[in-house]
């Protein structure tokens, strides 16, 4: 029995560890509608023994296979003073990830490749990181903040075993970049159009209430013209059946716009109805001149009371909400 399992244990062969590092070398085009990006990049494989780990290894996150250019700079692995095999793969083509836009504009992506071996799982081989792994120093990518490299390790597990009796968990390698979209593309490009309209409606409290049609004309301009802007802010990006944070912008701007001109009418209602006792009052008898008159003053005060505090409630509360929103987000 003793002899058995020591002829098991020597026909078994043992799980082969294979290093796998990158150099991404520049980024382009990419689309966020399409989740998608273009990356040139330098590949590397170190392994020991004979099989070649590199014919089993895939692109997971490929978006087109027939597009990949992955050229071999050696014709045969090169045999280091370790004992260890060396192959290196220049390569470039189109891959995808999904983007979290939820903190659009102030959002952060990761453009990564993703590397799985298809043949085999972790109970043969096992693929490490290499440390080695970097970015270029040059890398620039229009509208984007080159950040951290990226460089991680994961297990996937596939439902059902791929249709094997048994098959274990595949590694998996990430290589990449964290890009992070600059903070001026919001608070210079963006937000500035969205306050300068809101400022133009603010104006609306400094308007007398006898200008009626100036004051809901400029509520009115205002509102359509936040919905153009809207509009052509958010015109490259993918439909995501949620807000993301420019939205949520322009989703309080129409409430803090809606409200105004909620406040208008309501001042205008009170300014008729001063207006209408004004008028009525030289037509009145003697004895009802006071209450009258005492009812006039009221109204009065009644919508310049409104109008002078909404002077300074609104655009302080625009101003609080645009700030929780940015740091909730910026968090």
């Amino acid at each position: 029995m003793l002899a058995l399992v020591c002829a098991l244990a020597l026909t078994q062969s043992p799980i082969e560890r294979v290093s796998v590092g990158a150099h991404l070398r520049n980024v382009e085009a990419i689309n966020l509608e399409e989740n998608s990006y273009f990356a040139s990049f330098v590949l590397w494989v170190t392994w020991k023994g004979e099989r070649d780990p590199t014919k089993g290894l895939r692109f997971v996150n490929l978006l087109e296979a027939w597009a990949l250019t992955l050229a071999p700079v050696y014709e045969e692995p090169l045999a280091l003073p370790d004992g260890r095999k060396y192959q290196r793969f220049v390569g470039e083509g189109r891959f995808f990830h999904k983007f979290e836009l939820a903190s659009f504009p102030l959002d952060a992506q990761e453009i990564v490749l993703e590397l799985e071996d298809a043949q085999r799982s972790e109970t043969e081989l096992i693929l490490e990181a290499d440390p080695a792994s970097s970015i270029a120093p040059e890398l620039k990518v229009p509208g984007w903040t080159v950040r951290k490299p990226v460089l991680e390790l994961a297990h996937v597990t596939y439902p059902g075993a791929l249709g094997l009796p048994s098959d274990g968990a595949h590694s998996r390698v990430r290589f990449g970049v964290t890009l992070e979209r600059p903070w001026r593309v919001f608070f210079i490009t963006m937000f500035p159009p969205i306050v300068l309209v809101m400022m133009c409606c603010w104006f609306i409290f400094f308007l007398r209430p006898i200008h009626v049609e100036a004051r809901v004309g400029t509520a009115v301009t205002a509102l359509l013209t936040i919905v153009f802007l809207q509009l052509a802010f958010t015109d490259d990006l993918p439909y995501l059946g949620t807000t993301v944070l420019l939205d949520q912008v322009f989703n309080f701007s129409y409430a803090i716009i809606t409200a105004v001109l909620a406040e208008c009418v309501v001042v205008m209602r009170w300014h008729d109805r001063a207006v209408a006792l004004e008028t009525s009052l030289p037509s009145m008898p003697e004895s009802e001149r006071p209450a009258l008159d005492a009812e006039r003053r009221a109204a009065r005060e009644k919508f310049e009371r409104i109008d002078a505090r909404s002077k300074w409630v609104f655009p302080v509360v625009y101003a609080l909400g645009c700030i929780v929103l940015v740091a909730t987000h910026a968090a």
